[in-house]
């Protein structure tokens, strides 16, 4: 990092989409808790002050990919799975898209329903990564989607549907498929799902211990989403069934494409087109930034009303680390990029570990820490980073 970073928003517009949401959440706990470890894929573990002196410490709030730790992992692997949504929801009376899946052994099946359908439709893994939310749509002809049912089956570097480094609920077991040119494809048994496209605003709903917290919309042609200034009650009583069918969520997003959000839900007039424990805060940080914060706080806890410019000193352990002369320049250069003060105070080569104090804007040191324990863009990627807040 040797150009200058000298606000939160540069290091969020730097990083991946993926790791976008777990930095918000860090962000917002840090600063506020006593203690925070945190660990390899985005796992991070906040520790909050005693309530008086000698009181043992409460068991630490868990996050992982800007996930709550209160979302219970059975109830995630059915966000993960379409199909068993799908098949919850429909079986409590609630709307969702029209769709079929079909594997990789289906040659013709999948256009003969997308030819049912009509075009265009939406061609998506049916088992959804929970680092990536890929899917393809616009696809207007038989043509295309032949072309992209093989293509989307193509295994890449960070592609989407390949699910091996998933962090958390399912992942992929089965061996990768490799034709006679040496090239990797999913498995024929993995399952992609085929979707009417529907015409109308996306409506997205934010759900938070069963309760609607947000409602943003957006129409197809616009890239940012409106906060909805009137939403009829029918949505919000529908956003609380899908939240009651979907147990064991406590924080939950929920995705449908309808006419109008202020008038009521009917028959004809809506469909769920996704659920996922991401909220997806980041999507609305620059353009509604008081929701932004409503949620994140309700989300993560924290201090409300904290300001990210604020000072904030801290000391710091990095583990694992294999160079430690390299960690040490590489630290103290990224540390002036953002305007931190750092102090080296331990560099042990054999036990590969790094403690340092720093001191500066709160958002810097949240960044600093949050980009090493995961990785992003530097050399020495640590074991864990355990930050011991000062005051």
């Amino acid at each position: 990092m040797d150009v200058r970073i000298d606000s939160f928003g540069a290091l969020l517009d730097s990083l991946p989409s993926i790791a976008k949401e777990g930095l918000l959440i860090h962000a917002q706990r840090l600063p506020a808790s006593a203690r925070t470890l945190l660990l390899p894929r985005q796992l991070a573990y906040y520790y909050d002050h005693p309530a008086s002196d000698g009181e043992p410490v409460q068991q630490p709030a868990g996050f992982v990919c800007g996930v709550n730790g209160r979302n219970l992992l059975p109830a995630v692997n059915f966000c993960q799975d379409i199909r068993a949504w799908r098949a919850r929801l429909e079986r409590h009376g609630i709307k969702v898209v029209s769709a079929a899946s079909f594997s990789g052994r289906s040659q013709r099946d999948h256009q003969r329903y997308a030819k049912k359908l009509g075009y265009p439709v939406v061609l998506k893994p049916v088992i959804r990564n929970t680092l990536y939310e890929e899917y393809i749509k616009d696809i207007k002809s038989e043509d295309e989607l032949e072309f992209l049912f093989r293509k989307s089956r193509e295994l890449k570097k960070n592609k989407a549907s390949d699910l091996a480094a998933s962090p958390y609920a399912m992942t992929r077991l089965s061996e990768d498929h490799v034709d006679e040119h040496g090239r990797r494809y999913l498995p024929l048994s993995v399952r992609y799902m085929l979707e009417k496209q529907l015409e109308g605003r996306q409506l997205r709903l934010i759900m938070a211990e069963g309760q609607v917290v947000a409602a943003v919309h957006k129409y197809p042609q616009d890239q940012v989403w409106q906060i909805v200034e009137t939403l009829h009650e029918s949505y919000r009583v529908l956003g609380e069934k899908v939240a009651g069918v979907m147990q064991g969520m406590a924080y939950l997003r929920i995705d449908l494409i309808v006419d109008d959000p202020s008038t009521e839900a009917q028959d004809g007039n809506h469909a769920v087109i996704a659920l996922s424990e991401h909220l997806k805060c980041y999507k609305l940080y620059y353009d509604h930034p008081a929701l932004t914060q409503q949620l994140l706080e309700r989300v993560a806890g924290g201090a409300p009303g904290r300001s990210l410019d604020a000072p904030m000193r801290f000391a710091a352990v990095l583990a694992g680390i294999s160079h430690g002369q390299r960690l040490e320049s590489e630290l103290m250069r990224t540390g002036r990029a953002m305007g931190l003060e750092l102090t080296l105070e331990e560099l042990d080569e054999v036990t590969g570990r790094v403690r340092f104090q720093a001191v500066g804007p709160a958002w810097a040191g949240c960044a600093l820490t949050w980009v090493y324990a995961n990785g992003l863009g530097i050399e020495e990627v640590p074991t864990s980073v355990d930050i011991q807040m000062d005051g």
